[in-house]
């Protein structure tokens, strides 16, 4: 087998498996990240209902 051949098929052999190993390392090293958000707080009773809640804009103004 030449050298050339060889390369063609070592070469993404390991490029597939150093990305393989750097995926499965990352899931590794997140398995246990808390990915939700905090739970949803129910708006208010008022006279409309709200149509968009955004952290810090439904207190009340400073």
């Amino acid at each position: 087998m030449s050298s050339i051949i060889l390369l063609w098929i070592l070469v993404p052999a390991a490029l597939f498996l150093t990305m393989a190993l750097y995926v499965i390392s990352i899931g590794f090293r997140t398995r246990n990240a808390n990915l939700r958000g905090e739970p949803p707080v129910p708006a208010e009773p008022g006279p409309w209902p709200a149509l968009l809640t955004v952290r810090g804009l439904n207190g009340p103004r400073k």
